[in-house]
């Protein structure tokens, strides 16, 4: 059985209130006919602050897609670095005891993946078993989990580590007047979070914790458009849909009476929900599709307000929330969620010890 040993994270370097963010789109966006309207989705959003990788200065310029990715390069490893040693040092857990690194994100692209630099970079061992997910947006961090899961299922005495890493600010584009980067604008920010699951036969083991039961992987038919990139000329254009609040109200709960009903279990057997905070609108969509009360989702509520929308690491941050507060009972249920382009959904069905 897989259990998660240890959650750790870390921040971009530049910390901005909403309302400097605000204010700054609404200048540069000027000239824009209905600016006025559309820079109240930075208010809507009800994000306090956010992180971000460069000053906000920098966005005034244009920037090759090169220039962006060497920033996202050099700033993926510091955040990576930083939050595997806030994951891994309060166990004990040693650098070469890592089998496999499960390496998360969609914001950048490197050849050798950056988990190779890492390796150099921090001596894990020689033969540890590198898997790259790119791709999967914000189902990425929930994605990790699941398969470290499989993985450790396959080699009870392994130990997985998943880094999740985003730099979204970098896809902002200060020439595209497109609702969707206006909406990203409000909403997206900068993380790294980094998860070690370890195996049953595992010499890193907890008194208590959170095991991991099952996963279900869903992607829908005829809906690419609904969250993406365009890739153009000087980096990624945001791709998202008005609808998604309304199609997440409509597909969250059959799916997660899907992998409920897989283990004999019904919504009333769980007590926790770990869940990607996509938006305001995409945490409401959860409440309302479960009937579920908004305290039930406070720490998706609180990584929103204090991080805003990090992409893969947000549900990570959501975890370590619940890992941090130590509130869980013993022996009882809960579902980790994010979804993200394809259109997917990743679930995470777990239980405390």
């Amino acid at each position: 059985m897989a259990k998660i040993i240890s959650v750790g994270t870390s921040t971009a370097p530049y910390k901005l209130a909403q309302s400097e963010i605000k204010k700054f789109v609404h200048n540069l966006f000027s000239s824009y006919p209905d600016i006025d309207n559309m820079i109240k989705v930075f208010d809507n959003a009800q994000i306090k602050q956010r992180h971000i990788s460069v000053p906000i200065e920098w966005f005034k310029n244009p920037h090759t897609f090169s220039e962006r990715n060497e920033i996202y390069r050099e700033t993926s490893i510091k955040l990576s670095k930083s939050a595997i040693i806030n994951c891994m040092e309060p166990t004990g857990i040693n650098i070469e005891d890592i089998h496999c690194i499960i390496f998360v994100s969609s914001t950048g692209i490197t050849t050798p993946t950056l988990d190779a630099i890492l390796f150099n970079e921090l001596g894990f061992n020689k033969h540890v078993k590198r898997i790259p997910i790119w791709g999967l947006g914000c189902a990425g961090g929930a994605s990790g989990l699941s398969r470290a899961m499989d993985y450790v299922k396959a080699y009870p005495g392994h130990n997985c580590l998943i880094i999740a890493i985003e730099l979204c600010s970098l896809a902002f584009q200060k020439d595209d007047f497109s609702k969707s980067n206006i909406v990203a604008a409000s909403l997206f920010s900068d993380g790294c979070a980094a998860v070690v699951v370890s195996g049953d036969k595992s010499a890193y083991l907890q008194k208590n914790g959170i095991r991991l039961i099952d996963s279900l992987s869903t992607i829908y038919h005829d809906s690419l458009d609904v969250m993406g990139w365009d890739v153009v000329d000087n980096g990624f254009r945001v791709l998202f849909s008005r609808d998604i609040p309304a199609i997440v109200k409509n597909l969250v709960k059959p799916n997660i009476d899907e992998i409920l009903g897989k283990n004999g279990l019904g919504l009333t057997d769980i007590e926790y929900f770990v869940t990607h905070p996509g938006g305001m609108k995409v945490i409401k969509a959860y409440e309302e599709s479960l009937g579920l009360n908004n305290d039930t989702f406070k720490y998706s509520y609180k990584v929103l307000t204090d991080h805003g929308n990090m992409s893969s690491p947000s549900v990570l941050f959501v975890l370590k929330e619940f890992f941090d507060n130590n509130e869980f009972i013993k022996d009882k249920y809960g579902i980790l969620s994010a979804l993200g382009p394809g259109f997917s959904s990743e679930l995470v069905l777990f239980r405390t010890f």
